[in-house]
């Protein structure tokens, strides 16, 4: 076996062992990752130093390094398992037995509360209660009050070693290679989650483009920088049918082929957002009229020779466009809803249609009027809109 298919298995493995369980709640699989990883960082370095244990004549410490080996795989087993304290405690009590009698083999207790404020900053980034993590640390400070001021370690030698002394200062120096491992590891995590965090809170989450609240906010910043822009409106022709004829899960699959289509057919600067059951905004930045429609035309040809494909069968859809650009409306209200209008129109020209002119003067639609009132909320502040969960937009009447 090669190294990089080593590297891979490794890696396989890691990522198995701090993956949280699916039923752990979103907001605590951060911390539940963090504590994965420590507990395989720590075992990974007692693996390390095992050799050099029993090497240097020091059987008994060897020995109690082999009791931290098994108490950390326990520690891991009952982390996955989400007896989280359980956890914790058996891997600090098999840490400091182990810390503890390493001080007194080289007579310095010092050095245990440099491993205690190591504990603690597991316990802090541990998922416990509040009051849990304050009765523990105020437990820590007192056994570090009582190693500075008690003589509570009787030394095992009346004069260590340069040998002993040298284990002391590795210790010590792992600790501090831990700490940076640990935060290192916590920010890399935390940034992680973030990225994913956000991108749940702006994309749609069945055909992965944004949803509406993020393209409307995209499309308000383009108008607000006084960019120009044009805008289109795409709809799905007969969806329903497809919904009533093939199930549910057909149409899902007919959306997200749309909207990879979509993706695949546009720039690297536009934005595609899902913005009711079966219809779309793209946002196309710098584009006039003529490159808004090669851009609709392009999706057209795109779909006509790719159709989306269902359980060995080709599900053929069409597409109805509206498009408007950023200079034939007052407000960015005004597009959309120009945009709605033509889109309107070329639904009722017999659909598989693109209006990009005219009907200015139509009567606006009651999908207009959602748009607009879409847009309101997607630009009010998070705490306005908390009671709207029109995201997804799954519950929009389709219009056929």
């Amino acid at each position: 076996m090669g190294q990089y298919a080593m590297w891979s298995l490794f890696l396989s493995i890691w990522r198995t062992l701090t993956r949280p369980p699916e039923a752990l709640a979103v907001e605590r699989r951060r911390s539940f990752e963090i504590m994965a990883e420590i507990y395989l960082l720590a075992l990974g370095l007692q693996i390390l130093i095992a050799p050099v244990l029993y090497f240097s004549g020091h059987v008994t410490l060897g020995h109690l390094n082999l009791l931290c080996l098994v108490g950390y795989g326990v520690a891991l087993v009952l982390h996955r398992r989400l007896f989280i304290a359980a956890a914790l405690m058996t891997k600090l009590g098999a840490f400091m037995l182990f810390a503890t009698y390493g001080a007194m083999l080289t007579d310095n207790g010092n050095n245990l509360i440099y491993y205690l404020l190591f504990a603690e900053v597991e316990l802090m980034l541990a998922d416990l209660r509040r009051r849990t993590k304050v009765a523990a640390t105020v437990g820590m400070f007192g056994v570090a009050l009582a190693i500075v001021h008690l003589p509570v370690l009787p030394p095992l030698t009346t004069t260590p070693s340069t040998l002993d002394l040298l284990l002391s200062d590795l210790g010590l120096g792992l600790v501090f290679a831990m700490i940076c491992a640990v935060i290192l590891r916590m920010l890399a995590i935390t940034d992680r989650h973030e990225h994913r965090y956000r991108r749940d809170a702006t994309h749609d989450s069945l055909t992965l483009v944004l949803n509406r609240r993020a393209i409307f906010e995209r499309a308000s910043f383009h108008w607000k920088a006084g960019r120009a822009f044009s805008i289109v409106l795409v709809d799905a022709d007969r969806f329903k049918e497809i919904n009533d004829n093939f199930g549910h899960t057909a149409g899902d699959a007919v959306l997200h082929h749309l909207a990879g289509l979509l993706r695949a057919s546009l720039r690297n600067d536009d934005s595609i957002g899902r913005v009711g059951g079966e219809e779309f905004l793209i946002l196309l930045p710098g584009a006039g009229h003529n490159d808004a429609l090669k851009a609709a035309m392009r999706i057209r040809d795109r779909l006509a020779r790719m159709p989306c494909q269902f359980d060995g069968k080709a599900l053929s859809v069409t597409l109805s466009m509206g498009i408007a650009r950023s200079c034939e409306g007052l407000h960015l209200r005004d597009v959309i809803e120009l945009a709605d209008r033509r889109l309107y129109a070329a639904k009722s020209a017999g659909r598989d249609q693109v209006v990009a002119e005219g009907h200015a003067e139509s009567a606006t639609s009651r999908n207009a009027h959602r748009l607009a009132q879409g847009i309101e909320n997607a630009l009010q502040p998070d705490d306005a809109t908390a009671t709207v969960s029109e995201d997804e937009g799954d519950g929009r009447a389709s219009t056929g």
